[in-house]
């Protein structure tokens, strides 16, 4: 059986359904209820409570784990560290070992991009990159990385990462850049961009994050601890406004002298050679497409 935590969050959703579809038993856990269709079952639990993380292993016979649940993104609880720390930390301490305890097969965390913050100059940033991230979120999913590879290393735990960058698409409920834009398009506001050419931005439609999660559990042998998954875009704020107007006419967008509105850090593209290597992953939605898709799936609401 395989466990997904986070099964009420963007991507937990989808991937607990895309795995109980194609006929595999699975149990989908998350500190609430979701408020989308799960095709599995659902136990509610919260990653910290220690009592409920060890019956969902007692119950269920789980072979596998994907390690989606966490506080997913710094804009989710900035005011409040210590349940950032708590669920993203003490939640993974907690995963990895009852998955120790009860010998999984696999497990696969799902990291960020932020981990790597400021990345100085636009050469490719590989998975063995320094991990500058500063921010409370950023250093969380540092120590979440950190506690799976101590597992790894002294345990033998078989887990490895999926770093991903910024996700968008159906199921978003938290701010990100382009969920903006459809609600400013949608409300007939104008926005207004930065031009700063420094900053530029690595999107992820949601379908090939499932994709690389399915990927990573159905690929026979996965070598590396750490794989980065994106979209394929490396896009300044402006860029992205002229994709997103091909896919939504009536956007009303400036370029002007205001702060960036993306939440990564300054970098180069994502190097994803591992990733096609090792699991057979190229992302299949170009930007264009999945804000396409995302709107019409917003207009259907």
């Amino acid at each position: 059986m395989i466990l997904v935590t986070g099964a009420a969050g963007l991507v937990g959703n989808p991937v607990a359904n895309r795995l109980a579809r194609a006929g595999m038993a699975v149990v989908a856990t998350d500190a609430r209820p979701p408020d989308r269709t799960l095709d599995c079952d659902f136990v509610e639990a919260d990653l910290r409570d220690a009592a409920a993380i060890a019956g969902l292993f007692e119950r269920y016979d789980i072979r596998q784990v994907v390690h989606g649940g966490a506080i997913s993104g710094s804009m989710v609880a900035p005011g409040d560290p210590l349940r950032v720390m708590s669920v993203n930390v003490t939640g993974t301490i907690l995963i990895a070992e009852a998955s120790r305890r009860a010998g999984v097969e696999r497990l696969v965390g799902l990291s960020s991009i932020g981990v790597y913050g400021n990345q100085p100059g636009t050469a490719p940033v590989r998975e063995d990159a320094r991990r500058l991230g500063k921010d409370v979120y950023s250093c969380s999913k540092i120590a979440m990385e950190s506690v799976l590879l101590g597992y790894r290393e002294n345990f033998g735990l078989p887990a490895f990462l999926l770093r991903m960058s910024s996700i968008f698409g159906p199921g978003r409920r938290t701010p990100c850049f382009i969920r903006g834009l459809l609600e400013a398009a949608e409300e007939g506001r104008k926005v207004t961009v930065s031009a700063d050419s420094d900053h530029r931005r690595q999107f992820l439609f949601i379908d090939d994050a499932v994709e690389a999660v399915w990927l990573a559990l159905t690929t026979p042998k996965v070598p590396e601890f750490v794989y980065n998954i994106t979209g394929g875009t490396w896009l300044t704020e402006g860029e992205v406004i002229e994709a997103a107007r091909r896919a939504v006419p009536n956007l009303e967008a400036t370029i002007g002298n205001v702060p960036p509105l993306g939440l990564d850090g300054r970098m180069g593209p994502l190097d994803t050679t591992l990733a096609a290597r090792d699991l057979g992953y190229a992302p299949r939605a170009s930007l264009e497409e999945g804000v396409a898709r995302y709107a019409r799936s917003r207009a259907a609401q």
